[in-house]
């Protein structure tokens, strides 16, 4: 009897350890999409000159860098301990740059899950093709 006790305590330690070990996780997402998406995301090359707030341009392509005085973050190192720092310390808003638009879409979901504010999508143009349709799902198809 107390050998089963012993076993249920253990497994119920165990669980509160993973628990915690998942709540404590600092890559967790944690805003809420609608949140995140209750301002305009998107910023125009040509909307820079116009800006009034301070900015800083991190690009994502490490090795076509576009702007002077950018940060160079490459995407796929993003969610280093050294580069989330850089990305904490910036003052004003954050805009994110990259020759491909889904990579800094990606990129901005990313950071805004992660809850940094003030995080802005760099774009070519005013109104970028990838980012004028809002989703919608096929109905067509019906798993049955």
């Amino acid at each position: 009897m107390k050998r089963n006790i012993l076993w249920i305590l253990g497994a119920l330690l165990v669980l509160v350890v993973l628990v915690l070990v998942r709540t404590f996780n600092t890559n967790l997402f944690k805003r809420n999409v609608s949140e995140a998406l209750t301002t305009e995301m998107t910023i125009s090359v040509q909307e820079l000159s116009e800006l009034k707030e301070n900015y800083s341009i991190v690009e994502l392509d490490a090795e076509n860098q576009r702007f002077p005085n950018s940060v160079v973050i490459p995407f796929d190192k993003l969610l280093d301990k050294d580069n989330k720092e850089k990305l904490a310390s910036i003052d004003g808003k954050t805009l994110l740059y990259s020759g491909d638009i889904a990579t800094s879409s990606k990129a901005w979901v990313i950071l805004n899950q992660l809850e940094f504010e003030a995080v802005y999508i760099l774009s070519d143009e005013a109104n970028p093709e990838e980012l004028k349709y809002k989703f919608q799902p096929d109905t067509r198809i019906r798993l049955e």
